[in-house]
């Protein structure tokens, strides 16, 4: 657990609606177009890859027939797939088990937020920011100073606006809310600012008029996204003139800039003893309230003495200090107490018990749940289809329970055989049987907890998040003649049908990471290795989707860079794509400059035009904050005197030509938005522009990305981009261009938006 709050910012844009011919996840999707004008409504490179093959195709250049759904999958035609990139990015956000990252780069004296948003045909959706207010009882009742709160209150008199990162569970939020209330006027008016599925950010920016109070404190908590200058210099101009003061927690930004004049301070939260003394004052108090315990009943009277000696006896106890060290966050020590509370009668003997029952209450309980310890007093070992439910359950924690009945369904028939179970007598399990019973309560979140769920869908909801990682470990442990069945059922998954396919893909690339982390030779040999080297493209994605948890949860870094190095200089076309595809992840991210030059290096080889890996991964690297990098690299790719990197760059431009400023505000594309501000990339994108018109393969996919941005320049607060597009469109409408421009201005675009005044203008300059 964490000092997050439990409703948590969702991710760059709205998912649109899932369908059975999803794109392939994170890295790229694959295929890129052969023939150009043939291909209707295209708006980035398609996703598709007309190679086919299974989990075990291993050989280079074999085009078996296709029966494998996965490789089915890759076949698909670009109207099919014309916002691949941003659905499987906006996917892969939601529902990844690694937190997301995203910069935010400086125009002028404004701070930019570049976002991956699929704005779909629709009129956006406008989301409020919402204020939820703290409880004065929560402020005050159990909070401890940290180190440094003197400085964060004096620099949030002058500033108004302070950042506090660290890391998650050293109670950040805490601190934050303490802080607040030293300024806040009246003295407990804190609350904390939140935004359903859009930037909360731009939203205080926008709606300060209407949500920010004077002299009121306020809390943003930005979730896995940094703390930048950018973004705290522009909620101080807000704060200013609002009267107001805000703390923004979140991670530490790791990009370049992240200094600014507003003061950003490292949180390392309170001293967990002092922690665990004061809510057990709490929680004992309130327990003596309710208590019964009296003479009659044979024991002490729970009274203030007895109450008392249970505290010192607790907070001197020195196996319970060191025991302290292992909380994993402020949140497990105030675990801890709400334990020791609930055992104030125990014997004194009995504390080391209690201790260890907390300390390693996930392990236990995922046993219990496995039937593992059924010999030493457990309830018996659960049946074969119930152990396989609740694996498939904690793994998929958080997807819709549609989704953990088909998967435990396919794992029960994959088990049962290796339990002595003869294949006639499997039969659908999953559905007759009722859920309660099949995950017992003691798993499951509380009702409250599952109540508050956003989606609309049922979910899979575990007790702790952590208990997927311990359900993973213990039946890699415990079942290893179940290990190869374990990772066939992973890649059968994979290669699924049906709506969902694309969560359920990711997931299970990131659990096959995991497992990596217990055995990472076993696990790359079996399945990662085999994915790679695939002719599916949706494999080779799982591929690089499972060296990137590996990479970050698995303490596999060094090793996971190796291997993608092999295969970014191996002969191999898949491996090439896989290693392009790598790129694309939060592996690509840890020495940008040397993967870019590695995308610019396989950009050059014949048979990587044939993908679109190295534009996604491109596109990926920009929108998770490495701006300029990529913009200067697109700068060589674009002038390059190579036939194939021009290709690779124009379809970048592409991929990120519906990605826009913010969610709110769809008609100011991100690329429009660096040409207002920097010459040179105005130059660049003419080039692209220029260059993906009148190619063939992406002339129609041109000509729509234009058909979006210049009657979006119409909107209010627009007139800048409409300026921009008429000094531009000489430039990118030369020659043959010229005359395409004025059908399309005229005879196309114009009857469609009749009073478009960026229409005209354009056309005027045409």
């Amino acid at each position: 657990m964490s000092d997050q709050p439990a409703e948590t910012h969702v991710p760059d844009s709205p998912l649109p609606p899932e369908s059975a011919t999803e794109a392939p996840t994170g890295a790229a999707p694959d295929r890129a177009p052969e023939g150009g004008e043939g291909v209707r409504d295209g708006d980035a490179p398609p996703a598709g890859d007309p190679t086919v093959g299974g989990a075990g195709t291993e050989s280079a250049g074999r085009r078996p027939e296709a029966k494998d759904p996965a490789a089915e999958a890759d076949g698909r035609s670009v109207s099919e797939q014309q916002a691949s990139f941003e659905e499987s990015s906006a996917v892969r956000a939601r529902h990844s088990l690694i937190k997301a990252h995203r910069g935010a780069i400086g125009v002028g004296s404004t701070a930019v937020y570049i976002e991956s948003n699929y704005s779909g045909d629709g009129a956006p959706r406008k989301t409020l920011v919402q204020a939820v207010p703290f409880r004065e009882d929560v402020v005050t009742a159990t909070y401890v100073a940290v180190a440094g709160q003197a400085e964060m209150e004096s620099s949030l008199e002058q500033h108004r606006v302070i950042g506090l990162c660290g890391e998650e569970g050293t109670g950040r939020r805490a601190t934050a809310t303490a802080v607040l209330t030293r300024w806040s006027r009246p003295r407990y008016a804190v609350s904390a600012l939140y935004r359903e599925d859009a930037d909360v950010v731009l939203g205080i920016c926008e709606q300060a008029d209407d949500v920010l109070e004077e002299g009121h404190g306020y809390l943003v908590e930005t979730g896995a996204w940094p703390v930048t200058a950018t973004m705290l210099e522009r909620l101080a101009q807000v704060m200013e003139r609002a009267h107001a003061y805000l703390v923004v927690t979140g991670p530490q930004s790791s990009f370049p800039g992240a200094a600014g004049d507003v003061p950003v301070f490292a949180h390392s939260g309170p001293d967990s003893l002092l922690v665990l003394e004061a809510h057990l004052k709490v929680l004992v108090t309130r327990h003596r309230l309710h208590c019964r315990r009296d003479e009659e009943d044979g024991g002490q009277r729970c009274d203030e003495d007895s109450t008392a000696r249970f505290l010192d006896r607790v907070t001197g106890d020195e196996q319970l200090r060191s025991t302290l060290g292992l909380a994993r966050s402020v949140t497990g020590v105030v675990q801890l107490a709400r334990v020791l509370a609930e055992n104030i009668h125990a014997p004194d003997q009995d504390l080391g018990d209690v201790i260890g029952r907390w300390r390693d209450w996930l392990r236990l309980l995922a046993r219990e749940m496995l039937g593992l310890d059924a010999g030493r007093g457990g309830n018996g070992v659960p049946a074969p289809q119930h152990q396989a439910f609740r694996i498939t359950y904690a793994l998929f924690n958080g997807h819709p329970l549609s989704d953990i009945v088909e998967a435990g369904d396919l794992l029960s028939r994959i088990m049962l055989p290796h339990f002595g179970i003869a294949e006639e007598d499997l039969v659908h399990h999953m559905a007759e049987q009722n859920i309660n019973r099949l995950v017992p309560q003691e798993m499951r979140a509380s009702e409250a907890a599952a109540a508050d769920a956003r989606n609309a869908f049922r979910q899979a909801l575990l007790v702790h998040d952590q208990l997927l990682h311990t359900m993973l470990e213990s039946t890699w442990d415990a079942y290893s003649r179940l290990r190869v069945p374990l990772l066939d059922w992973l890649d059968l998954l994979v290669g699924g049908r049906g709506p969902g396919r694309e969560r359920v893909r990711v997931r299970v690339a990131q659990l096959v990471g995991l497992l990596m982390g217990h055995d990472f030779d076993f696990v790359y040999q079996r399945r990662v290795g085999r994915w790679a080297r695939s002719d599916s493209g949706v494999r080779r994605v799982c591929a690089a989707l499972a060296l990137e948890m590996a990479a970050e949860e698995g303490g596999a870094a060094d090793r996971v860079a190796s291997r993608v190095q092999d295969w970014a200089r191996s002969p191999g076309t898949a491996l090439q794509d896989s290693a392009a595809r790598a790129y694309g992840t939060s592996i690509g991210l840890r020495d940008v400059p040397a993967t870019l030059t590695e995308l610019g290096r396989l950009g050059r080889k014949p048979d990587q035009v044939a993908f679109s890996s190295i534009a996604f991964s491109t596109a990926w690297l920009f929108l998770a904050g490495q701006v300029e990098e990529v913009m200067a690299e697109l700068d060589r790719w674009a002038t390059a005197r190579d036939e194939y990197l021009p290709r690779h760059a124009v379809r970048t431009m592409l991929a990120l030509g519906r990605s826009t400023v913010s969610a709110d505000r769809p008609g100011r594309p991100a690329l429009a938005e660096l040409a207002l501000a920097n010459d040179k990339h105005a130059e660049l994108l003419v080039t692209l522009l220029n260059r993906a018109l009148i190619t063939g393969e992406t002339s129609t996919r041109a000509w729509n990305l234009l058909a979006r941005w210049l009657p979006g320049a119409d909107g209010a607060g627009n007139e800048d981009l409409a300026t921009l597009y008429e000094s531009l469109a000489p430039r990118i409408f030369t020659g043959p261009l010229k005359g395409r421009a004025r059908f399309h201005l005229d005879r196309v675009w114009m009857p469609r938006h009749e009073d478009s005044v960026t229409l005209r203008r354009v056309l005027a300059a045409v």
